[in-house]
């Protein structure tokens, strides 16, 4: 099983719906940890107007993620929105995948910026004991590791020892390739 962090940037891409239905149309059915998106920029925007805390800021992004992940699963029919570890292993169980919606979990990080939804993923996949996560970005894969992954990554990946692939947006049909099958 790995989970699949599908980017904010590919908000208003027709590479969003490619990744979806490849997702959605796997044998091994799969995590989606979607971004932020629009809806996280809304939070940035909110905070920097009304001087809210970190801790605050990072709940309602939190939210900000469900909303992307609600959306996801309203365009892929056959993937199963839903929180938590055991109902995300259900659904796996039941041979669907899956988008997780993380605000019901409250993910035990760090509550700033320096957390996005890159290394929520990481902390789901060693939560969930997946075989890594997979990173979809829509910024060159040649572009510096501190540009495409949040201030905090390199350490919760040492800490949980989760093995982490880089896929760009244009690949989904290199799905099974970026898995090694």
């Amino acid at each position: 099983m790995w989970v699949v962090k599908i980017g904010g940037s590919l908000y208003d891409t027709p590479q969003l719906q490619a990744w979806l239905g490849t997702l959605a149309g796997q044998v091994d059915p799969t995590i989606i940890v979607p971004g932020g998106g629009p809806f996280a920029d809304q939070v940035r925007e909110a905070q920097q107007r009304w001087r809210v805390d970190d801790a605050t800021a990072h709940r309602m992004a939190l939210s900000a993620m469900d909303q992307y992940g609600l959306l996801m699963a309203g365009l892929e029919p056959r993937l199963l929105a839903t929180a938590g570890p055991v109902k995300l292993k259900q659904s796996l169980t039941d041979g669907r995948s899956a988008v997780w919606l993380p605000a019901a979990d409250d993910p035990d990080v760090e509550r700033s910026w320096r957390v996005t939804s890159d290394s929520l993923a990481l902390w789901l996949a060693h939560q969930v004991g997946a075989d890594g996560v997979v990173l979809i970005k829509s910024a060159p894969l040649t572009t510096a590791r501190e540009e495409l992954l949040d201030a905090a990554f390199d350490a919760y990946q040492q800490q949980w020892g989760v093995k982490v692939r880089l896929a760009h947006r244009d690949g989904s049909s290199d799905w099974p390739a970026l898995l090694g099958k």
